[in-house]
């Protein structure tokens, strides 16, 4: 585990210098929304879940920011069946014709059922815009991150390989997709992996807001618990604020 500490903290330090260097610019574009959902079944089940999520990105040409923080709780018959928060933020300084990049990834992630208390990961990464226009981006990475998990039956850390793919297209002036895919695995035992999928299309109602369908599948190849599942599918539909 010391040689991945070291590979990761001088992967992101070589990277803090592109920070300072890069030169300011005023084609700069912030996209920043809020997307909250609630669903509610009733009858032989009583069902309820609430979900949140926050992003901001920053694109500019020479580095782009992303960053989403998502939240979620439900209950089931009165008992919570659902408790997740998970945040991510992607620096990305760019080069080599401004389609390859070299950045920095960190994630903080809780899930209350899988008595994941506290997860979290940093590391350096390398990808590729392979469209990156104004209405359409395409881009993959690859990276190694050290990871800190405490659960309720264990605490450790280790170093983990990710790859990842982020989508987006705005089909028209009132209607857009997104779709991100990421998986990543212990460095020691490649069995050890989880992925997440996340896609969804939005429809604007008027300039800021926004009617959306998402959805997003968790999976885990060795589960926390014994009675969690290998995936965990969530379909959201509600509301998206753009500021």
């Amino acid at each position: 585990m010391k040689g991945c500490k070291g590979v990761v903290v001088l992967g992101v330090c070589a990277l803090l210098p592109l920070a300072g260097g890069a030169e300011e610019t005023t084609n700069v574009v912030w996209k920043s929304s809020l997307s909250l959902g609630a669903t509610y079944k009733a009858g032989n089940t009583d069902k309820t879940l609430y979900t949140g999520n926050l992003k901001s990105d920053h694109y500019a040409p020479k580095h782009d920011w992303i960053n989403s923080l998502y939240g979620e709780y439900g209950k089931t018959e009165g008992d919570q069946t659902e408790g997740q928060a998970r945040g991510q933020s992607d620096w990305r300084y760019k080069f080599g014709g401004k389609n390859f990049y070299g950045g920095a990834f960190a994630e903080g992630y809780h899930d209350t059922i899988k008595q994941v208390r506290v997860r979290l990961k940093a590391g350096p990464n390398l990808g590729y815009y392979f469209i990156n226009q104004e209405k359409v981006k395409l881009d993959g990475s690859v990276g190694v991150n050290y990871v800190y998990e405490r659960t309720a039956f264990e605490e450790r850390d280790y170093g983990e390989w990710r790859v990842a793919g982020k989508y987006d297209w705005t089909i028209t002036d009132s209607a857009s997709y997104y779709l991100t895919v990421e998986y990543s695995a212990n460095l020691e035992d490649s069995n050890d992996g989880s992925g997440l999928l996340v896609t969804g299309l939005k429809s604007k109602v008027n300039s800021a807001l926004s009617l959306f369908v998402e959805l997003r599948d968790e999976y885990d190849n060795i589960p926390d618990t014994p009675t969690t599942e290998y995936n965990d599918v969530t379909l959201i539909a509600g509301l998206n604020y753009d500021f």
